[in-house]
C-alpha cells in the first residue's frame, strides 16, 4: 500500500537518482566507454526495478538487452560510512562499478547505482544451460549449487574490495529465484543485512540459525516485559536480558534500532498509572551512547539505560526491604523455598492474618505472594540450570515443584523461554565465550 509520505520518498528517491546519472554523463564529457554505457544501463535498469514500479515491456527491454538470466538471486553492499567513495568528488559511481565487474567478470551479472551507501547486483543464470544439463524436477539440487556460489561470489568481493581497494563493506545474500520474482531475493538480502557486519556476508538461508540459541516468541517477551514494569515486578529486568540476547547477533545499525525501541516503550509503561511520580526519560540526551557505542558496549548501555529508566527513576517499584514483615518474609522464603509453603504458613511467621498479610505483601513488593514464590524459585532455577549438569526435572524438585511440566510452564511465563530452552542458550553462550 503507498502512502502519500512513501509516494513522496519515492519520488524523491527517483529524481535523485535520474539527477546523479545526468551528473556522471555530463561529468564523463560524454566520452563515455561501452563498459561505462553498458555500467549506466545496468544502474538504471536496477533501480527500475527495485525502488520503482517497472512495466512489464520495461523489465524485458531490459532482460534483453543486458542478457539476464530465467533465474538469479541479489546481492546488496552495505558499505560503512567512512570509505572514501560515499563522497562523490573522491570517487564516483562509474569507477566503483567496474571495481566490482572486474571481482564478477566470471558470472552473468548486472550492477545496481549507489543509493545511500548501499549497491545492488543481481547475478542470473539459465538452469537449462548449465554443465550438468540439469531438469525441471532437479531446481532444488540446482538452487543449493547457486547458493553456495553466492557465498563464494560475496567472500571474492569482501577480500578483493577490502585488501585490494581498502573499502568496507557487508553483504546480505538474498535466495535464488526465477527473475519474475527476482524482487523477493532483494528483500531478503535487505534483511540479512541487520545480522551482517562490516567484512562479514551472510545468506537469508543462515539467518534462522542466527536465531537458533534464542528461540522464543520475541513480541510475547516484550509483553511480560511490559507488563512486568507496569507493576512492579523485578522480573521484567529478566525479560529485558532475553530481549538482548536476541539482538545480540544482529550488526550495530539494528541493534540500535531495537534498543531504542525497547527503552521508548519501557519509558511509557512506567508513566502508565504513574503520571505525577516518573521523570521524563531524556530521549535527545541519551541519544549520544546509542550513536556512539557499539557492540557489546552498545549492549551494556542499554541495560544502564533500562535500569535508569525501571529502578532508578522509580525505586519505590523495587521490594520495600525496609519493612519488617517482607525482610521477614524474604528470610522465610530464602530458607523455605523448596519446600510446600503456603500464604497462610508465612503469615503465620509474622504474626498477622493471611488477608492482612497478602494485602500488606501487594502494597510493600507490587505483586502477590504466589508470584514472589514462583520468581524466587525460577531465580534459584536458573543458577542451577546455569552452573550444573543437572536435568530439567530435577531442578524442579529441587526448587519446590513437584510437577516438571507445570515448572516448565511458570519458568516460560517468567523468563520467556521453557528450561530446556534455557540450558540450550546457557550452553551455546559458554561454548562461545
Amino acid at each position: 500500500m503507498h502512502t502519500k509520505n512513501n509516494c513522496k520518498a519515492s519520488a524523491t528517491c527517483e529524481k535523485d537518482f535520474w539527477d546523479k546519472l545526468q551528473t556522471e554523463i555530463m561529468l564523463s564529457n560524454q566520452n563515455l566507454t561501452q563498459d561505462d554505457m553498458r555500467a549506466l544501463i545496468e544502474q538504471s535498469f536496477l533501480f527500475s526495478l527495485f525502488f520503482r514500479d517497472c512495466s512489464r515491456l520495461e523489465t524485458f527491454g531490459f532482460q534483453s538487452l543486458l542478457q539476464i538470466k530465467d533465474y538469479g538471486y541479489v546481492i546488496l553492499l552495505d558499505f560503512e560510512s567512512s570509505t572514501q567513495f560515499i563522497h562523490p568528488e573522491s570517487m564516483n559511481t562509474l569507477t566503483l562499478h567496474h571495481y566490482i565487474r572486474d571481482i564478477l567478470k566470471d558470472t552473468n551479472h548486472a550492477v545496481g547505482p549507489l543509493i545511500g551507501k548501499r549497491i545492488s547486483i543481481l547475478v542470473s543464470y539459465d538452469v537449462k544451460n548449465t554443465a550438468d544439463k540439469v531438469h525441471e524436477e532437479e531446481l532444488a539440487d540446482a538452487f543449493s549449487y547457486y547458493e553456495e556460489e553466492s557465498l563464494s561470489i560475496a567472500d571474492s568481493l569482501i577480500d578483493t574490495l577490502h585488501n585490494k581497494y581498502h573499502l568496507s563493506v557487508a553483504i546480505g545474500i538474498g535466495g535464488v529465484t526465477r527473475f519474475h520474482s527476482i524482487h523477493s531475493s532483494f528483500i531478503e538480502a535487505l534483511y540479512t543485512l541487520q545480522f551482517c557486519k562490516p567484512n562479514h556476508r551472510v545468506h537469508v538461508k543462515e539467518t534462522d540459525k542466527l536465531r537458533d540459541n534464542i528461540q522464543f516468541d520475541y513480541f510475547e517477551t516484550e509483553k511480560h516485559m511490559l507488563d512486568a514494569i507496569r507493576l512492579g515486578k523485578a522480573e521484567a529486568y529478566d525479560y529485558f536480558g532475553i530481549l538482548m540476547n536476541w539482538i545480540r547477533p544482529m550488526n550495530d545499525t539494528a541493534k540500535r534500532n531495537h534498543i531504542l525501541e525497547i527503552l521508548v516503550m519501557s519509558a511509557h509503561a512506567m508513566r502508565i498509572d504513574n503520571t505525577n511520580d516518573v521523570k521524563y526519560y531524556n530521549y535527545v540526551g541519551s541519544s549520544k551512547g546509542l550513536l556512539e557505542y557499539t557492540g557489546m558496549q552498545l549492549i551494556e548501555w542499554a541495560y544502564n539505560q533500562f535500569i535508569h529508566i525501571t529502578g532508578y527513576e522509580k525505586p519505590q517499584n523495587t521490594i520495600d526491604y525496609s519493612n519488617k514483615v517482607v525482610q521477614v518474609t524474604k528470610e522465610y522464603l530464602e530458607a523455605h523455598y523448596t519446600e510446600d509453603i503456603t500464604l497462610e504458613d508465612v503469615a503465620a511467621q509474622v504474626n498477622v492474618s493471611p488477608q492482612y498479610f497478602s494485602k500488606l505483601i501487594k502494597k510493600n513488593t507490587g505483586f502477590n505472594f504466589i508470584d514472589w514464590l514462583s520468581m524466587m524459585r525460577v531465580r534459584k532455577a536458573k543458577e542451577l540450570l546455569n552452573n550444573s549438569s543437572l536435568t530439567v526435572k530435577e531442578v524442579c524438585y529441587m526448587v519446590g515443584y513437584k510437577d516438571p511440566n507445570y515448572f516448565s510452564r511458570i519458568f516460560k511465563k517468567r523468563v520467556g523461554i521453557t528450561p530446556s530452552e534455557y540450558i540450550k542458550n546457557s550452553t551455546s553462550l559458554k561454548s562461545k565465550g
